[in-house]
């Protein structure tokens, strides 16, 4: 009826027995027992005067105790005296031994050894030396035990935690003190551990360092009372003081942070935690309190059930969201949270429900060049989902909005609609725009969800940069030197120098994206001032953007030491990458040549090649855009003026007057040209509306005209115009690409 020995048992057993008896008492010959792997051997005399008994026993596998039992164990001893008056010693050794708990079978890997010498005399033992060794640790029992009243102790050094699993570390030693009865006595367990780990980040680094633990109980025929249980280190102290009687426990807890700036140095200040805890044979009744910096005032009440499964327990109070940056790093959140949550049934996020909500909140992620700022919202949980609804500013400005429902289990679907109002993403270096629109995102949040939707771009600005963007233009082959953990860790998260912990793009999202322009992309750089609009349509997934349309030239130019070439072509496509490609032409015919330069690929580098009809060297066609005549008939300074022009549509060349007078006077374009006779004349645009646009010319002789530009649908433009001198013109053009 044991299930242990019925294990050992199980099978055929077989016991053979050899005894016979003389003057001077009873010689054991053989005493053997077989069952199973169990094997058992016993020889020696047996005398009233003094007994002498020497025995053998081994187990060859211990998976006949149980589920999780693994191991052999092999071990002889030696008894001699008699029943008042004896001594026994044994030894014992265990291989790979496992008992079914992970932290118990990491300590006994390996080969472990137990050693016993105790003395009786009487009703008294006395255990002169105990000890069980294994590789990674030993335990040690010594004292005396009666009836009438035991003293024992025992010693514990674990000198390397990290045997116990991943995550695990540190050094821990104890001792244990029992004297008295079991039903009259005292235990006292005194700990010290440092620099102990257990895996979790926060609990980590309150135990850096030493910690001690110190429990003082006390057993009455009542039950057990807890004197007192405290355990501390330089970042933490709790305290435990109650009664046990019989299945009763009442408990009251107190736990002080002295100061949070050890987990969150925004926080300084203490953290308590005081209440009570009453435990019954139908559960645990809880009233606990907690307090401390970042608006830290929560409160926990109910109960649990006695096997720890179900709950009814209400959760209400105030906090800041930064408490929770430890857990989402390298992302980080901060603003005043309020919750009022019920957990009622098993003890699962489908059993919570409630409203949390934010006010003031930021959120910032070193993967994204813009933030979320002035956060509103709640998220009321119920049934294994939330109702989302926020609203917040983004930091680079605009507005977002998202609601809908996600769900608080694996794969955490979602259902949601976001809008975007205005909202200005930007590269300093690349592009700017402002987007606005509707888009929806629905299905697992951990991949294969759509995100779908419309969204319409603002005034964009594309920049092709003096000098290449890519990834490469870095520092190659810089080496840190003696850097912190720190500093790898930062480096880590900006995506520099190390493997990312920005996070994988998983099994991707979907997408079904539509975006347009009809109009307002500027492109400006190495000369270029040129204005384009269209559509594009962004589909595959954002593992693998497959982007079909482009934006394609409305109107544009190419300024080269003073030469105005008019663009014949200007395209800009998005890639897999979402790094927008340009196509860029500007041609001229001069004796019956076609000139050209083309600007092409990537927009943060692209190349630069001088074409023309009948093909001519690039050298040559670059000296007949510029100067109207062949390569071997211009002076030494127009070969610098070309050498000049070279450099700046290689992107060495600056971004030039005209383009920061037209920036800091909010032009849309501003252009200053001559005629063939050396008039010069001075153009300035504007966009009234996103689909007005005028624009003003004056020559230096002060005639002037007006123009106005109007799109009356997207094929459809009329186009008006009056100048001083009081003539006018009014057209309608139609215009469409095939």
């Amino acid at each position: 009826g044991m299930a242990q020995v019925d294990g050992l048992l199980a099978g055929d057993s077989r016991a053979e027995v050899s005894i016979s008896r003389n003057k001077t008492g009873t010689e054991v010959r053989k005493l053997t027992l077989r069952a199973g792997g169990l094997a058992a051997d016993l020889s020696g005399t047996l005398a009233t005067a003094g007994s002498n008994l020497t025995g053998t026993l081994g187990l060859a596998d211990l998976s006949v105790l149980g589920p999780g039992y693994h191991g052999r164990v092999e071990g002889s001893g030696t008894f001699t005296g008699t029943l008042a008056e004896g001594h026994l010693t044994g030894r014992a050794l265990g291989q790979d031994l496992a008992v079914g708990q992970a932290q118990a079978d990491a300590i006994l890997a390996g080969t472990s050894e137990l050693t016993l010498d105790t003395t009786f005399k009487g009703q008294i033992a006395t255990i002169r030396a105990g000890q069980v060794s294994t590789p990674q640790g030993v335990i040690g029992l010594s004292g005396t035990a009666s009836l009438a009243g035991s003293a024992l102790s025992a010693t514990v050094t674990l000198p390397d935690l990290s045997v116990l699993g991943a995550g695990y570390g540190g050094k821990l030693t104890g001792t244990a003190e029992f004297t008295g009865k079991p039903d009259n006595g005292a235990l006292t367990l005194d700990g010290n551990a440092t620099d102990v780990r257990l895996g979790q980040i926060q609990i980590d680094s309150l135990l850096r360092g030493a910690s001690t633990a110190k429990v003082r109980l006390a057993l009455t025929p009542d039950g057990v009372r807890i004197d007192s249980a405290e355990i501390g280190n330089r970042a933490v102290t709790a305290n435990v003081t109650g009664t046990v009687k019989g299945t009763v426990r009442d408990l009251l807890v107190s736990a002080r942070l002295p100061n949070l700036a050890v987990l969150y140095p925004q926080f300084p200040g203490p953290v308590s935690v005081t209440g009570t805890a009453v435990q019954g044979s139908d559960g645990t009744r809880l009233d606990l309190t907690a307090r401390g910096p970042g608006q830290l005032n929560a409160a926990l009440k109910g109960t649990l059930s006695s096997d720890y499964r179900h709950a009814d327990l209400a959760l209400t109070g105030t906090a800041q969201a930064a408490l929770a940056n430890a857990l989402i790093v390298p992302r980080s959140v901060d603003g005043a949270l309020r919750f009022d949550l019920r957990l009622r049934g098993p003890l699962a996020l489908a059993s919570v429900s409630g409203p949390i909500s934010i006010a003031g909140g930021r959120l910032a992620d070193p993967s994204r060049t813009f933030g979320l700022k002035d956060m509103t919202g709640t998220a009321t949980l119920g049934g294994g989902r939330a109702q989302v609804k926020l609203d917040a500013a983004v930091s680079s400005g605009g507005r977002v909005g998202v609601t809908g429902t996600v769900g608080m289990t694996l794969p955490y679907t979602a259902d949601l609609a976001i809008t975007l109002n205005q909202v200005l993403l930007k590269n300093p270096d690349l592009y700017a725009t402002s987007v606005s629109g509707a888009l929806t995102f629905r299905g697992p949040a951990l991949g294969n969800a759509l995100i779908s939707g419309a969204i319409a771009l603002g005034k964009t600005e594309l920049r092709i940069p003096s000098t290449g963007m890519g990834a490469d233009g870095g520092l190659p082959g810089l080496k840190h030197v003696k850097d912190s953990a720190a500093s790898k860790a930062t480096r880590q998260r900006a995506g520099v120098g190390g493997p990312s912990v920005r996070g994988t793009g998983g099994m991707g999202y979907a997408l079904d994206i539509a975006i347009s322009a009809p109009n307002q992309v500027f492109i400006r750089g190495r000369g270029l001032d040129a204005e384009l609009g269209g559509s594009l349509v962004l589909r595959g997934s954002t593992a693998a953007i497959t982007p079909s349309g482009a934006f394609n030239l409305l109107r544009g130019r190419l300024d080269i030491l003073g030469r105005r070439l008019v663009l014949s072509e200007a395209l800009v496509q998005l890639q897999g990458a979402l790094v927008p490609y340009v196509r860029i032409m500007a041609s001229v015919e001069s004796d019956g040549i076609t000139s050209s330069v083309l600007i092409e690929g990537d927009a943060n580098n692209p190349a630069v090649t001088f074409i023309s009809s009948p093909d001519l060297p690039q050298e040559e066609v670059l000296a007949r855009l510029l100067f109207n005549r062949g390569l071997d008939t211009i002076s030494p300074f127009q070969a610098a003026q070309l050498a000049s022009a070279v450099a700046t549509l290689a992107g060495r060349g600056g971004a030039g007057v005209m383009d920061a007078v037209r920036r800091r006077t909010g032009l849309d374009n501003l252009d200053v040209q001559a005629d063939a006779s050396g008039n010069a004349s001075v153009t300035a645009g504007k966009y009234l509306s996103d689909k007005t646009y005028s624009e003003v010319t004056v020559d230096q002789g002060g005639k002037s005209s007006i123009s106005l530009n109007y799109d009356v649908a997207r094929h459809i433009t009329l186009k008006a115009r009056v100048d001083s001198e009081g003539k006018t013109g009014v057209g309608v053009y139609l215009k469409r690409d095939y």
